[in-house]
């Protein structure tokens, strides 16, 4: 039942931000956008693996109801709010404290997800060096690797549930 009504506080507040109705369903991509702009900048080839993530999502969203029920205008108007600009990244962290909350990434059917972003993660921060060569310690540069960390352990399993 605690998790029932943490779930339901979380969607409630994520309303406040404007994310209700089909727009739930696409949470999973807030980590992705907070990596994207964790140095500052979207670069061509980090939104490349964003897409490559949403489209797969977005058939496991459509096979898990039965039918075409989000399409990739859905998906593309939901995240295109995040790119045009750069958000506040206390806004972002917020947002992924709330999908965690929301989502409950430890629970058997969405530990793939989860694995599946923190790995996407990883290639969003690899993707884009913008120096070469570089140094031993600066394939990621330390703001990539601070928001890596951050969103790590906000969807991490292995402490307490965070309280809302």
């Amino acid at each position: 039942m605690e998790k029932s009504r943490v779930r339901m506080e979380s969607l409630e507040k994520l309303k406040d931000y404007g994310i209700k109705g089909k727009d739930v369903y696409f949470i999973d991509v807030i980590p992705l956008i907070e990596m994207i702009w964790a140095d500052g900048r979207k670069q061509e080839a980090e939104l490349a693996i964003m897409e490559h993530f949403l489209f797969e999502y977005l058939e496991h969203l459509n096979k898990s109801c039965g039918y075409q029920a989000f399409t990739e205008d859905d998906v593309k108007n939901f995240v295109s709010r995040f790119l045009k600009e750069r958000p506040d990244p206390d806004l972002l962290k917020t947002l992924r404290e709330l999908v965690f909350l929301a989502k409950d990434y430890c629970s058997e059917e969405n530990l793939q997800i989860k694995d599946s972003l923190l790995a996407r993660c990883l290639d969003i921060a690899a993707s884009s060096t913008t120096e070469y060569p570089y140094g031993l310690y600066d394939r990621f540069n330390l703001s990539e690797k601070k928001c890596y960390f951050e969103i790590y352990e906000t969807l991490s399993c292995e402490k307490p549930q965070n309280k809302p």
